[in-house]
């Protein structure tokens, strides 16, 4: 069904979309540029139901023309994940640099120069282990089979999770930087309330603020994206033959890390066999 309001919406994009198309002509030699910007919110009602919002904005200026957009979609789902109702609504208007907004809105003060992780100040721990610093008091790594780049150690978290019995911490080779954090469940952890979206998504959601993105139509293995290079999975049911529920989380960066560090170390086994062969063919010749 089609409303008035989303009607009148689409119309005013499309003119909007014919007025850029004809800007001056001295705009030409100007370069496109475009800035752009977005933010989610989640909210969980008394009745179980939970309502998002995510909103993306775009400013573009091209020569002496200036196109702003905002883009803001809405959605509700009941208390097992189920879509109860969806809506989107978008605004835009251009200007030309000469031109004086009735209400002009302030200038976007500049991003300092700083890491990734800075932006994202909630992301960047898990369970207490901070990503790309090493772990206090952990010592105890050793080599695994299924993650030949990295270490691993056993760890006891400040708070633990009900239902867990084992937490592992992965780092990198050489410098021994966090790169991943395991919480292992052997039995599956039960929400409590089977009317509700299980306890352990809400809580991720809530501490990231972020969504929780079915990865799996075969189970029920859930993704968080918590900062543009970090991740956390879900997994609740038949997560490894040993655990039925996992949680991991992990910094892109940190596993490149490790894979450049164990080339490191590979190059120099490589070239201490290299002249281990060497001598030895030296000491042969010698002794023939």
């Amino acid at each position: 069904m089609i409303n008035k309001n989303h009607l009148t919406v689409a119309t005013l994009v499309a003119g909007l979309a014919l007025l850029v198309g004809c800007r001056p002509a001295n705009a030409a030699d100007g370069k496109d540029q475009t800035s752009s910007s977005s933010e989610a919110s989640i909210s969980t009602n008394d009745n179980g139901t939970v309502s998002r919002t995510f909103v993306e904005s775009s400013v573009t200026t091209n020569g002496n023309m200036v196109t702003e957009r905002r883009r803001e979609t809405r959605t509700s789902t009941d208390a097992e994940g189920n879509l109860l109702a969806t809506s989107t609504s978008e605004y835009a208007q251009s200007y030309s640099l000469g031109e004086t907004l009735a209400e002009p809105a302030p200038a976007a003060p500049e991003k300092p120069a700083c890491d990734k992780a800075a932006l994202a100040p909630a992301a960047d721990s898990f369970l207490g282990v901070k990503f790309g610093e090493e772990v206090p008091g952990v010592t105890n790594f050793v080599r695994d089979a299924a993650e030949p780049t990295l270490l691993r150690a056993t760890f006891t978290p400040a708070k633990g999770l009900a239902g867990f019995d084992d937490y592992y911490v992965y780092v990198t080779p050489t410098t021994h930087k966090a790169a991943k954090v395991y919480a292992c469940a052997k039995e599956p952890v039960e929400p409590g309330q089977r009317w509700g979206r299980h306890y352990l998504i809400e809580a991720l959601e809530k501490r990231y603020n972020t969504w929780a993105r079915l990865s799996s139509f075969n189970r029920p293995l859930y993704s968080f994206r918590i900062s543009p290079e970090r991740y956390v999975k879900l997994c609740l049911l038949g997560s490894t033959p040993d655990y039925e529920t996992v949680i991991l989380a992990a910094d892109e960066a940190m596993l490149q890390q490790a894979a450049d560090e164990q080339e490191e170390i590979r190059e120099a086994a490589r070239k201490n066999a290299v002249e281990k062969r060497a001598r030895r063919v030296s000491d042969a010749a010698e002794a023939f």
